[in-house]
């Protein structure tokens, strides 16, 4: 608990990010995988040689983009930094422990970017109004990369909105759910929309399961979004029993593309 409280008080974020529950969020995320390090360690190791794959046949070299950067846990960041001129690491905090491991490198800088651009709308928003439209995009110093990633971001990038509005207004169910495939649907076409190689790393479905392995419940992650065809596919034990419930298990179908396009 003590650590959490550190990073949440000395970690650079914008109030709106705060307000809305992100830096809390990618928190969590840390402290997880300090309990589960082990149940994670092939889907990063996967994440991480995709990424690797898509940079060696980048022809040109000056600049990549990592949309979700995160923890960097799945990113191999120092690989880049040696192989890129300059390494963008765009998320909506960046950690202590991100920022000391990229102060060893002068090429990489670090962007505190809403990518959804939704955050300041949600704030404003008010009963009865028409839900807020996202609109992706990238700030200047990212544009024109010659490798973008979307790093296992995309079944996320709804959920911390998602649970704003939930919390503070009534929201008809199917109007959320057309809503999450709406920022979903608008970060895909921001990718279509770059110059270079494009990286998506992204969790499909989400299988909850017994202690017999027995299916439980699957849930559409990408709320009937289809992406194409992965290039890879493997599974990612998210949460063993007891982390979430005694009772069951959570694990996702990580899907990856080293170029990924409109199927």
């Amino acid at each position: 608990m003590l650590r959490e409280l550190f990073h949440f008080f000395v970690t650079p974020c914008p109030k709106t990010y705060r307000r809305l529950g992100y830096l809390s969020g990618l928190i969590a995320i840390q402290g997880r995988y300090k309990r589960v390090a082990d149940h994670w360690r092939t889907h990063l190791d996967n994440s991480r040689q995709l990424i690797l794959h898509a940079a060696a046949q980048t022809p040109q070299r000056n600049k990549v983009v990592v949309i979700g950067s995160g923890l960097l846990l799945d990113v191999p960041v120092e690989m880049l930094a040696k192989q890129f001129n300059t390494v963008i690491l765009i998320d909506i905090a960046h950690l202590i422990s991100v920022r000391l491991l990229c102060m060893r490198h002068s090429n990489i800088t670090l962007v505190e970017h809403d990518i959804t651009g939704l955050a300041e709308a949600l704030l404003s928003y008010r009963r009865g109004e028409s839900l807020p439209r996202p609109q992706a995009g990238l700030p200047a110093v990212a544009q024109n990369a010659d490798l973008i990633i979307s790093c296992n971001i995309l079944s996320q990038l709804a959920i911390t909105p998602a649970q704003y509005l939930q919390q503070h207004f009534v929201v008809d169910g199917e109007r959320l759910a057309n809503w999450r495939q709406e920022i979903i649907f608008n970060h895909l076409a921001l990718l279509t929309e770059q110059p270079g190689q494009r990286v998506l790393l992204c969790d499909v479905f989400h299988d909850y399961l017994d202690r017999n392995d027995n299916l439980l419940y699957r849930e559409d992650v990408l709320h009937g979004i289809k992406i194409g065809d992965p290039e890879q596919q493997w599974r990612w034990s998210i949460a063993p029993e007891g982390e979430l419930d005694a009772s069951y298990r959570l694990q996702a179908t990580v899907s990856g593309f080293s170029n990924w396009s409109w199927p």
